[in-house]
């Protein structure tokens, strides 16, 4: 995995002496007053050592309806896991400079994980805070499991239902460069995956990104996620590789 990573980082680094268009997309979901619509699409490839090997994809569109105001949905498919996702949310950003802004996202999302027959909706909202090198997110979700098909006669001592009504959404992020250079290298640390949200769910990783021709951005992002809660000695949990395009026109 580290051979890997290794190469994909250098190779994208070199795609950056490609000359790029001057229209950089630099912000989480800001309008640059021209192009209203936005879809970004990845893959993604790690290891899980309670489901092994697995891979999938996820796709999000995103409509911005005004300088301040943006709508977007999503999906996701995570084969081998079985689990697939889709999301709807709301944005409004509040300008605090001509270089960082607040973003309040509202966000509803329902998970199946097939695997196991448990359905999973999820609200979330959250703030969050882009700066030229750092950025911070801080919020709420409401999270309820719902399993599927018990058997009968276990009903009574099976909890078919399960809800957390609080729990703390926090990221962390910094850039080696500018937010709007045409690439751009960072770390990151959050308790949450992009449709993933519980109470101890801990990532941590680095994070590229890189303007191309015709407006297109390539990112990606190397994941890891520890089995412990905020153990420096917890085991691997699951590790993954993800890269993708964004297009805004």
């Amino acid at each position: 995995m580290k051979k890997n990573l290794t190469f994909l980082l250098t190779s994208l680094m070199l795609l950056t002496a490609i000359p790029a268009s001057a229209q950089v997309y630099s912000g989480y979901r800001k309008f640059d007053g021209v192009h209203k619509n936005e879809i970004n699409g990845s893959l993604f490839y790690g290891f899980n050592v309670v489901t092994g090997t697995f891979f999938g994809e996820n796709a999000i569109y995103t409509r911005h309806l005004s300088p301040r105001w943006s709508l977007s949905a999503g999906q996701q498919v995570q084969f081998l896991k079985q689990v697939y996702s889709v999301d709807i949310t709301g944005t409004y950003r509040i300008p605090i400079t001509k270089k960082a802004n607040v973003y309040i996202d509202g966000r509803v999302m329902f998970s199946r994980y097939q695997r196991w027959k448990v359905n999973e909706p999820v609200a979330n909202l959250s703030a969050y805070l882009e700066t030229n090198y750092v950025d911070l997110r801080w919020g709420w979700s409401y999270i309820r499991y719902h399993k599927v098909d018990v058997n009968e006669l276990y009903k009574d001592f099976t909890d078919a239902s399960y809800g957390e009504p609080l729990v703390m959404t926090l990221q962390i992020g910094v850039n080696i460069r500018p937010r709007a250079n045409r690439w751009n290298l960072g770390l990151f640390f959050r308790n949450f995956d992009q449709y993933y949200y519980e109470n101890w769910n801990i990532n941590w990783g680095v994070r590229f990104h890189c303007t191309l021709p015709y407006d297109i951005k390539l990112f990606s992002e190397f994941n890891i996620r520890p089995a412990g809660s905020l153990s420096q000695l917890a085991t691997r949990y699951e590790t993954s590789l993800k890269v993708g395009l964004k297009y805004a026109w």
